[in-house]
């Protein structure tokens, strides 16, 4: 993520820009690393103390749940970047050259809270940034959390709508676009082009968008094995057949076998295995007992959770099913994540 979002500022740095966006989630948690917090500071201030304007509102991901929680975007401030990441929309003027950048920030927090959002009167080029799923998006990236954007919030008389959340470059319409993300961060993204998006605003008319692609780790989902009738040694085979002629170096890596028999996951080549973890940035074995994998990859675009104890409980369960876990690991595996679960909740501080 880190080197993500350098090469992210590497390409800023060549280009001959007025104003920098940031359209939200710059981090994972709401306590992210003390060195993840480092790293952004040190390469946003690389485009600070060049005087160009750096804003960001701040995404689902790094909104403290507790408006007592101080956010890790507060630090932003100590680099002269400007970070709405609260619970209240914010404005402020940007000079461009000769022209005024009138700019609403709407966080995630404030989303819930924010109808129909007006640009400023007396700015010369007006732009709204915010966080969420505009109405009628179909997407499969859908997260516990998430806000869903009112209709009414995009039909201010806006220059241009920087969107964050989705991770697609995405044209919503001719002034609203989502710039996507610097990552690839699950392989339903795996087909995904991470870049950010180069905007040009002139003479009134709809902007100029261009997505500029960067450098990001490989993600390459390997052909599903069917492995109906295998033993430990034919899936090991099967494994082997999938990965022999892959480029798999420095990348993340995912194969799934399908119709797999109890027991026999555990008689795989560990060397076999432990060359491809040693191999990839991280390789990711799929068991799966299903029969129809098909059925898996059909799945809608819309996901319906329930409370997460009980999701975490029947996540706990379905591995221990499989073979995958044992029973005592399985057990204080599932005491300890209701523990975590409860303190996220509650917003307490780990432990």
């Amino acid at each position: 993520m880190q080197e993500a979002y350098k090469r992210v500022v590497d390409a800023v740095l060549e280009r001959d820009v007025d104003l920098v966006i940031h359209s939200g989630d710059v981090f994972d948690s709401v306590r992210p690393a003390t060195h993840v917090i480092i790293g952004f500071l040190k390469q946003t201030f690389r485009i600070t103390r060049t005087d160009i304007p750096y804003l960001v509102a701040a995404g689902n991901h790094e909104t403290p749940r507790l408006r007592t929680t101080t956010a890790a975007l507060e630090y932003a401030n100590l680099v002269n970047a400007r970070s709405a990441h609260g619970f209240e929309m914010e404005r402020c003027v940007e000079a461009a050259g000769d022209v005024a950048v009138g700019v609403t920030l709407v966080p995630h927090g404030a989303v819930a809270g924010s109808g129909a959002v007006l640009p400023d009167r007396d700015a010369d080029v007006n732009i709204l940034v915010t966080h969420g799923l505009v109405p009628q998006l179909e997407t499969r990236q859908h997260e516990m959390g998430e806000a869903n954007l009112h209709s009414g919030m995009l039909e201010g008389a806006f220059d241009y709508v920087a969107l964050g959340h989705y991770h697609e470059f995405h044209e919503h319409r001719e002034n609203a676009y989502y710039a996507g993300a610097t990552e690839r961060f699950g392989f339903g993204e795996v087909a995904s082009v991470p870049g950010f998006a180069v905007v040009e605003l002139a003479g009134g008319g709809p902007p100029t968008v261009e997505h500029v692609p960067i450098e990001a780790r490989p993600m390459i989902d390997l052909p599903k094995i069917s492995a109906h009738g295998l033993d430990a040694e034919g899936l090991t085979e099967g494994i082997r057949a999938r990965t022999a002629d892959a480029d798999l170096d420095g990348a993340v890596v995912r194969l799934r076998a399908y119709d797999v028999q109890r027991g026999v996951p555990s008689g795989v080549d560990r060397d076999l295995l432990r060359d491809l973890q040693r191999r990839c940035l991280n390789f990711s074995l799929e068991i799966h007992a299903e029969q129809r994998p098909e059925e898996a990859d059909a799945a809608p675009a819309t996901a319906v959770f329930g409370p997460l104890g009980e999701e975490f409980a029947a996540f706990v369960a379905a591995r221990r099913e499989r073979g995958e876990l044992e029973k005592r690991f399985a057990e204080e595996f599932l005491e300890k994540g209701r523990g975590y679960l409860a303190r996220a909740t509650s917003g307490e501080p780990p432990p």
